[in-house]
């Protein structure tokens, strides 16, 4: 059973058209903006884009964590990594980058998990039962989009988001819709995850999609 509240992110699980979507470089789209490729992105002071953050598109054209785009709460897909040129003219490959070596940064391109038929998984930050397929959620605000953490200096650096404990309720716009029950092994120790888990594990897709027409909760 899903009883211990480890969330792991925004992760890629599946295509539904059976395309092996879900791997990167795959699946995954380039984003680049700005003629000279540089600040292509908003973020706030201390924030970082890590793997498997949900991310969002500002009217400028800028990449920015989806917690950050409050106002639509428009999603436009997974963040799986970034290279860049860094301050010493060294090309760069990481699963995560913070503000601050952004900006000390140019040739920015950010890979991106954008398909908006892509199922992916997600931790809830409280317990689902079946009944709710076809609901929407949104983003946990205690445990956010913008949540995350990396090991040392090397590139690797994982998302903590998860799910809000409730879902939007009925004819509301909510981010994510869930489609079913999540096949990721629980933490620790892989255990079973079922349907209302205190953590449930569940396979949802984007339902404000930033490319496709939203559609509220039913």
């Amino acid at each position: 059973m899903a009883t211990t509240f480890i969330p792991f992110g925004l992760k890629p699980a599946y295509h539904p058209s059976g395309l092996d979507r879900s791997v990167p470089f795959v699946g995954t789209n380039t984003y680049i903006a700005g003629s000279d490729y540089t600040a292509p992105f908003s973020l706030s002071d201390g924030q970082a884009f890590y793997q498997y953050t949900p991310v969002a598109i500002t009217t400028a054209g800028q990449l920015t964590i989806a917690a950050n785009a409050a106002a639509t709460r428009g999603v436009y897909g997974s963040f799986d990594g970034v290279e860049f040129t860094d301050s010493q003219g060294r090309r760069s490959v990481a699963k995560w980058a913070s503000k601050a070596t952004l900006l000390a940064s140019t040739e920015i391109v950010f890979w991106i998990f954008a398909d908006p038929a892509l199922v992916y998984e997600i931790q809830c930050n409280g317990s689902v039962t079946s009944a709710a397929i076809g609901q929407q959620y949104d983003f946990d605000a205690t445990n956010g989009a913008a949540s995350g953490y990396s090991i040392g200096n090397g590139g690797a650096g994982f998302s903590t988001t998860a799910l809000a404990a409730s879902d939007v309720g009925t004819a509301t716009q909510g981010q994510v819709r869930v489609v079913g029950l999540g096949r990721e092994a629980a933490f620790p120790f892989g255990e079973t995850n079922q349907w209302g888990d205190d953590y449930t594990i569940v396979q949802v897709q984007i339902s404000n999609n930033q490319f496709s027409a939203p559609a509220v909760s039913v």
